[in-house]
């Protein structure tokens, strides 16, 4: 099924469109969410430690799939909405083989680099071993997560976000079954945990493969004979990769940066011990799960605009900005209430036994300056969503990258005062920043000039 959002009722359109995304999302937290539970509990706060340590060396690889998805739904999102269907296949043919492509020379490239990450984290010794296994067996079925990634964007592109949401639910049931299944009843550990997420990632991203197949066959329905006379090497266009990859660089560059700020980020709070590297890790799950509402209406924005600028419709842009920021804001004021009150009992289900108390008081801390962040979320994703769908993403990297600048400074400049409370401050203040730019971008209404796609004529259409 495919959704055209340049007709019909903008606020709907965006609501019932986001929630897929949202729900999706939400499974796809509880692979990470899960593994950390179960490995807190039953391996030990030092395994918990040790996995989310590892986050920011994953994140920066997986952020790379993140940055060329974003090229390939701006693109494919605005050919679409544009009608330009052969334009439509054959990105979605370029961006698949491309992604799997980059995927397997990253996952080498990561492999032989981590042992330097993570001394480069601040790494405690004791929990060398722990992050270099996790981290090797997540990089050997990283194909799958580039994969599933790139898979996803196309879906919602197209206007579809049930079908990556379908997907998700199985893998997220699988990963959690096999990881009670690896860790208590094997004893694997952390090796348990990564294997389970990447067998979980695998099914995802196969189902996807198969569910595109159909999909490219329905786009092509019209034109079938002209499709079936095509090989699938003769839809790989160089001349589209180019647009994606340069639509791509901004958000990938912005990606790499978040990385790089998370990676001074845990290295700062490295230097705290285990203890508060457990906290984090629970809180940072939390603030996860806490602010998916905001991104995931920031993901159907992009998709909505992208639709709607290449059709020409920047009036329907403005008003489902309008929509997005008040159902934004009304996350904001939800999620921003549930960490407040129960941030304590929120971070016990990570962790248990002995120093488990300090680990709880400490995230539980971290969620009160987070939830002030909330906010801050609900004025920038709805903004950020229209800049990248209207294909104005230069200057959404600038703004993105003078957040990550804003909280890496300040972090570096408060915890030698306040300790690791200093961490806490200066997320708050990158947020701003970013906020701040963004919002003012979209207020001047510049954005309106960058698309990259025309919508097509009655006679390219009848061609088709």
């Amino acid at each position: 099924m495919t959704k055209d959002m340049t007709r019909g009722n903008p606020g709907k359109i965006l609501f019932l469109f986001a929630l897929p995304i949202l729900f999706g999302n939400i499974f796809q937290q509880l692979y990470s969410m899960v593994d950390s539970i179960v490995v807190g509990n039953f391996v030990g706060s030092d395994a918990l430690a040790a996995v989310g340590g590892s986050y920011a060396i994953t994140f920066a690889i997986t952020g790379i799939a993140f940055g060329l998805s974003n090229g390939a739904s701006i693109l494919i999102g605005q050919y679409f909405g544009a009608g330009r269907k052969r334009e439509v296949r054959h990105s979605i043919v370029t961006c698949v083989a491309f992604s799997i492509a980059l995927s397997l020379v990253l996952a080498a490239v990561s492999i032989l680099a981590t042992p330097a990450l993570l001394r480069l984290l601040n790494t405690p010794q004791s929990l060398m071993s722990m992050s270099k296994q996790y981290i090797y067996i997540y990089f050997l079925g990283l194909v799958f997560t580039f994969t599933y990634n790139i898979l996803s964007s196309v879906f919602r592109a197209l206007g579809d976000s049930k079908t990556p949401l379908l997907f998700l639910i199985i893998s997220s049931i699988t990963n959690i079954v096999l990881d009670l299944w690896f860790v208590i009843s094997f004893g694997w550990g952390v090796a348990g945990v990564a294997i389970a997420t990447v067998i979980s990632q695998a099914i995802s991203s196969v189902l996807a493969l198969f569910a595109l197949q159909k999909r490219l066959a329905s786009i092509a329905a019209a034109d079938e004979e002209k499709l079936d006379a095509e090989p699938l090497r003769r839809q790989f266009s160089p001349a589209l990769l180019k647009q994606m990859i340069k639509l791509a660089i901004p958000t990938t560059a912005q990606e790499i940066a978040i990385s790089a700020g998370m990676m001074i980020m845990q290295a700062l709070v490295n230097g705290f011990g285990p203890v508060i590297m457990a906290a984090y890790t629970a809180a940072m799950k939390i603030e996860s799960l806490a602010m998916m509402p905001m991104v995931n209406i920031s993901t159907a924005v992009t998709g909505y605009t992208a639709q709607n600028i290449g059709a020409g419709k920047v009036g329907r842009v403005k008003t489902g900005y309008r929509y997005s920021l008040l159902i934004s804001l009304g996350f904001a004021v939800l999620m921003a209430g549930v960490v407040v009150l129960f941030g304590g009992p929120l971070c016990s289900i990570f962790v248990s036994g002995e120093g488990a108390e300090a680990v709880i008081s400490a995230g539980a801390n971290y969620l009160l300056y987070s939830a002030a962040s909330y906010f801050l979320m609900a004025l920038l994703f709805p903004a950020e969503g229209v800049m990248k769908g209207a294909g104005d993403v230069n200057l959404f990297m600038v703004f993105a990258l003078s957040g990550i600048a804003s909280k890496t400074i300040a972090a570096l400049a408060l915890s030698p005062i306040l300790g690791y409370t200093g961490i806490w401050i200066a997320v708050v203040i990158g947020w701003l920043a970013e906020c701040i730019g963004t919002t003012v971008r979209y207020l001047t209404g510049r954005w309106k000039d960058k698309a990259i796609v025309r919508p097509a004529s009655a006679e390219e259409v009848a061609a088709q």
